[in-house]
């Protein structure tokens, strides 16, 4: 996996004060956070761009800020199966017709609000939305569109949505679905160099969040219709059912597994995983008890998907020893040395063990339902 700074101008002195502060029992972090799964604080707000579904514009206390908006727009599904006739001779003039259109039969309207319909009765096909139907774009002032960095960045952020079920949400009927276009503009004084997948992660949950869909009056398999009052449209994640997931940026340190990393704690990471998170269909459709349970289970949310990052530690110049300690190929304690090789699957085992069975998946998602209950009721949950 490509990464996503440069070498950060820390000298070898520093790299190795850092290394041991972090490495040590609990880790020292350099901004003063007295635990290793604390997250920095943050600014956020939904519904800031007009003529969009959903929005909102996230920002950390270093000056790095995110704009996301949704729109959702009404496209015609292309039917990929076909049904090719052979003639009984074989030949080949006139010996294959194509049927494209794979017509079927009309299904019950689900009565949702929104028109968007659950679509299980497929039966030997293929089920709900497909990938395609979301398309997310990250901009950053400077940078190239096609950026690999960019592109790297916008997979991680797609990739747990198309997991996750989002475009099983967006199907209206045989012939039309709704297509999700995410932008996100990110604004950073300090472009990719602090690892930003947090921020944008969370911006793009909240505007997903956000976004409500028009109801149709239209039913069945007619073409979709909206109805004008944007007062009836619903949210496309409605408050009891499944979460936009989130994805977590995590750095091993010795043996120490550290969430939400600023930029020194980046530069000496042993290792930098991304792990994306979301909450499971079960949870949502439990009893109190059922959900109680799942909680203390660290049952209720599951791992989406898990990234390696090459961290920026490799890339730095390792130190001298001074005059009379070891000579070449030995460590010295206090001397940096860049780390080398992958990361073992005992610790990718803690750090996943950290994010569900830990809380901190649980506490994230509480987090954020918290300010949207704010946002919209004015008063904390």
């Amino acid at each position: 996996m490509p990464s996503l700074t440069t070498s950060l101008p820390f000298s070898p002195a520093e790299l190795a004060y850092l290394h041991t502060s972090l490495s040590s029992l609990p880790p020292l972090r350099p901004d003063a956070r007295p635990l290793a799964t604390d997250f920095r604080p943050l600014r956020a707000e939904t519904g800031v761009l007009p003529a969009v579904n959903g929005s909102a514009h996230v920002g950390f206390s270093d000056g790095r800020e995110a704009i996301v908006g949704v729109k959702l727009e009404v496209e015609k599904t292309v039917t990929t199966s076909k049904t090719v006739v052979l003639s009984k001779s074989g030949n080949e003039d006139g010996a294959m017709d194509t049927d494209d259109n794979n017509e079927q039969p009309p299904r019950k309207q689900d009565g949702t609000t929104n028109g968007i319909q659950e679509r299980d009765e497929d039966k030997g096909k293929s089920k709900g939305g497909r990938p395609e139907w979301v398309t997310l774009t990250l901009t950053l002032p400077g940078l190239r569109d096609d950026d690999p960095n960019l592109v790297f960045l916008e997979e991680m952020l797609r990739e747990p949505l198309a997991i996750s079920g989002l475009q099983e949400q967006l199907v209206i009927n045989h012939r039309w679905h709704w297509h999700v276009y995410v932008d996100v503009l990110l604004i950073s004084p300090l472009g990719l160099a602090s690892y930003p997948l947090p921020l944008l992660s969370m911006a793009v949950h909240l505007a997903l969040r956000d976004a409500r869909v028009p109801r149709l009056k239209s039913e069945g398999e007619e073409d979709p219709v909206a109805d004008d009052d944007w007062m009836a449209s619903a949210f496309l994640y409605d408050s009891a059912g499944k979460r936009p997931p989130v994805t977590l940026l995590v750095v091993v340190v010795g043996e120490n597994v550290i969430f939400d990393p600023n930029r020194e704690e980046l530069a000496v990471a042993d290792a930098v995983v991304a792990i994306s998170v979301g909450r499971t269909a079960a949870s949502s459709t439990g009893g109190e008890t059922g959900k109680k349970s799942a909680k203390d289970n660290g049952e209720e949310y599951k791992i989406l998907a898990v990234r390696m990052i090459d961290t920026p530690a490799r890339d730095t110049m390792k130190g001298v020893p001074m005059s009379g300690e070891e000579g070449e190929g030995v460590d010295v304690p206090g001397v940096w040395k860049p780390r080398v090789g992958g990361i073992k699957r005992a610790v990718l085992k803690t750090v996943a063990k950290s994010v569900i069975q830990g809380g901190v998946a649980r506490d994230v998602m509480a987090g954020l339902d918290g300010f949207l209950d704010v946002e919209t009721n004015g008063v904390a949950s």
